[in-house]
């Protein structure tokens, strides 16, 4: 993928490669959970499952509001949709990683405290040379101030090459990650010592 730009450039590849990584981490999860001793348990509630429960359920969240299970049924539905949290955890995007991530920064602050400081970071991609050149641009990042080109030609090489855009911005939270807060070289970050740190892509 790194070193052929064909791949890089093609519109569709990007999509399908996160669909598989999607598909493979949700299988992967499934197989997981139906090794355990309780996959008898787990397909019973999965045939058994009362549909009209499940409908009253997902019209009362429709609002947002909390919905506390009161028949027997909807137990039963909570139940599945837990087994189903679990199998799906691992798969990026997923409204599951999105809850098992609330739960690790829940955690995070139990066990550390409340964070020293927030922040959100967003590179400049189209004004950085380091991002043309994973684009596949010729730049001379060698001199002080490299040529990067026009606006418009900027803006074509990052639109045209997700992937490089992608790389640029895995590099620069890295960097930031090693250099400001200190954990890649076993010393202090900028504001002193860090005990603890939690980061997410929007």
């Amino acid at each position: 993928l790194y070193g052929d730009h064909r791949f890089q450039k093609d519109r569709s590849y990007v999509y399908v490669a996160y669909s598989h990584s999607q598909i493979r981490a949700s299988t992967t999860g499934g197989y997981l959970l139906t090794r355990k001793s309780n996959f008898v348990n787990v397909a019973d509630k999965v045939l058994s499952i009362d549909k009209e429960a499940l409908d009253r359920l997902i019209n009362s969240t429709k609002d947002g509001s909390y919905v506390t299970p009161q028949t027997d049924g909807e137990k039963r539905c909570f139940e599945l949709m837990t087994l189903i949290d679990h199998a799906s955890g691992n798969v990026g995007g997923s409204s599951a990683r999105k809850k098992h991530q609330r739960s690790e920064i829940k955690s995070l602050i139990y066990l550390k405290g409340v964070p020293c400081f927030f922040f959100t970071f967003a590179p400049a991609d189209t004004k950085n040379p380091i991002c043309l050149s994973y684009c596949g641009e010729q730049i001379d990042l060698s001199t002080v101030s490299p040529r990067t080109g026009s606006d418009s030609e900027r803006f074509r090489a990052i639109a045209q090459n997700p992937v490089g855009a992608a790389r640029f911005f895995d590099r620069m939270v890295n960097s930031l990650v090693n250099v400001m807060l200190g954990l890649g070289y076993n010393r202090d970050g900028l504001f002193g010592q860090t005990s603890a740190y939690y980061g997410t892509v929007e």
